[in-house]
């Protein structure tokens, strides 16, 4: 595994992000899982809102194994396929949010830019990921560049490795 840099975070936000979410059919079928393409977005916009001071989310994670899960955040692993949330019910999908596909994304790209209007106003700021703890602004941005690249995996729009991610070996 190598280190992943803010750059490549950029780079995919810039560059990539917008033309995958809007090429993403709402009627895909998955690889793994069983979300369909709108409940991936509105799970994205709920990580968003956590991100960006909207939601407060419980730290699942044990303190004394955080700093161990937190280098994941910056090495270039991507999420394993199939990873569950420790906040969601593993068994069941909540009910959409939005009337159409199309709302989520536009959900999607306010709540990104509500992100970035945040961490703008309040650049210390630490707000709660449900397994890496408090993590800064550019930590989540590592972490949403990861979170968006393996959903947006999950229905083949992308790869992960066209993104510099790679999965773990498996031994």
């Amino acid at each position: 595994m190598q280190e992943l840099t803010l750059a490549q975070a950029y780079d995919f936000f810039e560059n990539h992000l917008e033309k995958l979410m809007w090429e993403l059919p709402p009627d895909l079928r998955p690889l793994w899982g069983q979300m369909t393409p709108q409940h991936a977005v509105e799970h994205l916009n709920w990580i968003w809102g956590a991100s960006n001071g909207k939601e407060n989310f419980p730290v699942k994670t044990p303190a004394d194994q955080l700093p161990r899960y937190r280098r994941f955040l910056f090495i270039n692993m991507a999420m394993d396929p199939g990873v569950k949330s420790p906040i969601m019910d593993p068994d069941t999908l909540p009910p959409l949010k939005h009337l159409d596909f199309e709302t989520a994304v536009e959900v999607f790209f306010q709540e990104w830019k509500d992100f970035e209007t945040y961490y703008r106003e309040h650049p210390g700021a630490k707000t709660n990921n449900a397994v890496f703890g408090p993590l800064t602004g550019d930590e989540w941005r590592l972490f949403h560049f990861k979170h968006i690249v393996h959903h947006l995996a999950q229905f083949g729009v992308t790869t992960v490795e066209a993104h510099g991610l790679e999965y773990r070996v498996r031994q």
